[in-house]
C-alpha cells in the first residue's frame, strides 16, 4: 500500500477537502486506502484513490470542497520611507522585527542570499518546508517510535521529528509529504562550496524570494524590508496536480497552487512556531478570483480562526485583478457580453446569485447558435454542445451554496469559439460574474462592460485579516492592476494600500556549473523592482513584525491581536484630500506604520 506521501505525490489519487476530523474510532469507515492531512480541528484534505471515485464535478464533489486554484501576485521612489517603516526602525524605537517571525507560503526563498542571512553569515530562515521535494528517509517498521509511517487505519500519515539548537526543547511535527530543512540544516549547507547539494530547495520563479525580501531583506546598509532582523519559516508549495489543472482549464505553463497545500502550509508553520513562543505574521502573496467574494469560503473561515488567535497576524494582498476586466455584475435582465480571443482551450465562468433568486440563462454563440434555458435549479452536469461550433460547456448549480448561500452556476468553456459570446440572464436579482485570475487563461477573455470594483482575489475577504491594495509609491497613484472592494455584503475591503509599483528587492543571479546535479555558484548579487499586490502584502507584513516586536517582544501589549493590529494600521493610515474613507480602493488609507505608533499616544 503508497504512504501518505506517495499518494499525495501520485496521479492516481486525488486531495478533496473537508470540514471535519475524523474521530478515532471512523478512521476505519473512510475509503479503503485513503489519507487524512490535518489542517485545523475542522479542516483536513482526503486523499483518496481516484479509481474509486467519479470524474472531477461541482455536483459530486460540491463547490465548497473542491479545491480552489491560486495564482502569484505579481507583475514581473523608495517604498518604506512613504510608509513610515524607515523612521520607525530608528531611535527612539528602533523596531527592526527582532524576535518575530515571518512565514510566507509561496515559491519558495533562496535561502543562501545574503539577505536573509546574519553578519555572522548564519541564516534567519528557521525552516524550509519544500512541498516539491518528497522526503527520502526509511524507518526501521517497528510501531509507536514517532519515526515512521503510521498504518493506513491513521491515514498514512509520516510523522517526522528534529531538533534545533537554537531551542531547549525538542519539537515534534507531522509532514505529510516533502522535505523540511531546518535551520541546522540551512547552517550546514551555507558552509559548503555547493549549498543546494545538501538543501537542494530553490526558488526558481524568485516570487517568494522577492516577498521575504520585501518583508525584511538586507544587505549590509542596503535595506529593503521592515522587518531586518526577524526570521523566516517558509513554504515552498508544490504545483497543483494535472487533475485540477485539466479541470479549471488552467493555460500550459502557468504557476497554479490548490489551496489544500496552501493551508496545509499555514498550518505547518503555527505548528513549528509554537515552541519558539514568538509572534507570527503570515503573508499571503497569491490569489484566486475563484469564491464568493464575502469572506465566506473555507480558506477565509480558516484564516479568521488563525488572525484571531493570540500574537498572530495574517496579511493577504489584494490581487491584481482589477483592470483585466474578469468581473461583471448585474440587476434583473440583462445580455452579458464576453470575448474570446484565438488559441483559448478552455476556462470557467462563475455566477453567482442574490438570496433567495433563482436565476435562468441562455448563451449564444459567437454564431448565433442559442442553448435552452439553463436553471440556477439545475442538477447533475448539463454537458451543452453545438451544431457548427466545437465548443463543449459543462454547466453545473448549487441552489443554495454551502459557504455563502447564495445561488452558484459554474460555466466551464471548452476550446470556446474565439468571439463575442452572450449570456442572457433571466429573473436575476442582482447578480455578479467572475472570470479567472488573468494569468490562467491561455489569451484574451474578457467582459465587454467589466465592473472593476469586487475585484479583490480571495482569500482578501477575510475578515479577520489584513487586506493590501497596491498603489505606486513614488507617484502616490493607485495602481490601476489592484484589485478593489468593497466584499460583495458591503464589508470594508480592503484594509489598507501599500507601496506595490517597482518594489526593490535583492536578487541573484545563478550561474550554472558543470558537474553534479545542483552543483552551482553563488552568482552575481544585487536587485531589481517587482510590481504585484504580493508585494504590498509583503512590505505590509514587514511593517507588522515591527508592531509585533514593540506590543509582544517589548511587552507593551503582550495579549494583542491581528485584529487590534489591523485597527492601529488603519488609525494610522495617510489619507489624501478629498478622498472619502473607508475607500473601495484605498480602505483606511495608505499604510505609515510611524502615524501608527503617534496615533497611540493620542
Amino acid at each position: 500500500m503508497p504512504s501518505c506521501e506517495e499518494k499525495v505525490y501520485s496521479n492516481d489519487y486525488f486531495g478533496a477537502l473537508f470540514d471535519f476530523w475524523p474521530l478515532e474510532g471512523e478512521f476505519n469507515t473512510l475509503p479503503a486506502g485513503a489519507c487524512y492531512m490535518k489542517i485545523s480541528e475542522v479542516l483536513g484534505v482526503l486523499e483518496i484513490d481516484k479509481r474509486r471515485l467519479a470524474p472531477l464535478s461541482f455536483t459530486d464533489y460540491t463547490y465548497r470542497f473542491l479545491p480552489k486554484l491560486y495564482a502569484p501576485m505579481q507583475n514581473v521612489s523608495f517604498p518604506l520611507l512613504k510608509s513610515g517603516i524607515l523612521q520607525v526602525q530608528q531611535p527612539p524605537l528602533s523596531l527592526t522585527g527582532q524576535n518575530v517571525i515571518i512565514g510566507i507560503a509561496d515559491t519558495g526563498i533562496d535561502y543562501t542570499m545574503p539577505a536573509f542571512r546574519r553578519e555572522d553569515g548564519s541564516s534567519r530562515i528557521l525552516a524550509i518546508w519544500d512541498q516539491t521535494v518528497p522526503y527520502g528517509s526509511v524507518y526501521d517498521g517497528q510501531p509507536g517510535n514517532g519515526d515512521r509511517d503510521t498504518d493506513d487505519a491513521n491515514g498514512g500519515e509520516r510523522v517526522r521529528r528534529w531538533n534545533d539548537d537554537s531551542i531547549k526543547k525538542r519539537v515534534s511535527m507531522d509532514v505529510p509529504f516533502g522535505t523540511v530543512y531546518t535551520r541546522e540544516e540551512i547552517n550546514d549547507a551555507l558552509k559548503s562550496e555547493n549549498p543546494f547539494m545538501k538543501v537542494p530547495s530553490r526558488d526558481a520563479a524568485g516570487h517568494g524570494s522577492a516577498m521575504a525580501g520585501a518583508a525584511g531583506g538586507r544587505v549590509g546598509d542596503e535595506i529593503y524590508g521592515g522587518a531586518v532582523n526577524a526570521e523566516f519559516v517558509i513554504v515552498k508549495c508544490k504545483q497543483a496536480d494535472s487533475d485540477l489543472r485539466q479541470f479549471y482549464y488552467i493555460a500550459e505553463g502557468a504557476e497554479a497552487y490548490s489551496e489544500t497545500d496552501i493551508m496545509l502550509a499555514y498550518r505547518f508553520m503555527d505548528s513549528y512556531c509554537e515552541p519558539f513562543r514568538r509572534p507570527l505574521v503570515y503573508c499571503m502573496g497569491m490569489g484566486s478570483s475563484m469564491g464568493p467574494h464575502d469572506g465566506t469560503s473555507l480558506f477565509s473561515e480558516f484564516l479568521n480562526h488563525v488572525a484571531m488567535e493570540r500574537s498572530r497576524a495574517v496579511v493577504v494582498c489584494g490581487g491584481n485583478e482589477g483592470n483585466q476586466a474578469g468581473h461583471f455584475s448585474g440587476i434583473g435582465d440583462r445580455d452579458v457580453e464576453l470575448r474570446t480571443g484565438e488559441g483559448v482551450g478552455g476556462f470557467t465562468l462563475e455566477i453567482w446569485g442574490s438570496i433567495p433568486e433563482i436565476f435562468s440563462i441562455i448563451l449564444v454563440s459567437p454564431g448565433g447558435e442559442s442553448t435552452a434555458v439553463l436553471s440556477s435549479i439545475v442538477s447533475g452536469i448539463k454537458r451543452i454542445t453545438f451544431i457548427f461550433e466545437q465548443t463543449v460547456i459543462y454547466a453545473e448549480a448549487e441552489l443554495a451554496e454551502q459557504s455563502s448561500g447564495r445561488t452558484l452556476m459554474v460555466l466551464r468553456f471548452e476550446d470556446p469559439t474565439p468571439g463575442i459570446w452572450r449570456i442572457k440572464m433571466r429573473n436575476a436579482g442582482s447578480f455578479h460574474m467572475w472570470l479567472p485570475v488573468k494569468s490562467f487563461l491561455g489569451g484574451e477573455v474578457y467582459f465587454l462592460q467589466p465592473d472593476p470594483e469586487i475585484t479583490l482575489t480571495e482569500p482578501s475577504y477575510t475578515q479577520e485579516a489584513i487586506t493590501v491594495s497596491a498603489y505606486a509609491d513614488a507617484t502616490g497613484a493607485f495602481w490601476s492592476e489592484s484589485g478593489r472592494g468593497y466584499a460583495v455584503g458591503g464589508q470594508i475591503k480592503p484594509d489598507l494600500a501599500a507601496p506595490g509599483v517597482d518594489v526593490p528587492v535583492p536578487a541573484r543571479t545563478p550561474v550554472a556549473l558543470p558537474g553534479p546535479a545542483g552543483a552551482e555558484s553563488m552568482g552575481s548579487l544585487g536587485s531589481f523592482t517587482v510590481t504585484g499586490s504580493s508585494m504590498s502584502a509583503a512590505v505590509t507584513a514587514g511593517a507588522v513584525a515591527q508592531f509585533l516586536e514593540w506590543a509582544i517582544v517589548r511587552e507593551n501589549d503582550t495579549f494583542i491581536k491581528g485584529r487590534e493590529i489591523k485597527s492601529y494600521l488603519q488609525r494610522g493610515a495617510s489619507k489624501d484630500a478629498g478622498t472619502e474613507y473607508p475607500d473601495r480602493r484605498w480602505g483606511y488609507g495608505k499604510l505609515n506604520l510611524q502615524q501608527a505608533f503617534e496615533a497611540l499616544r493620542v
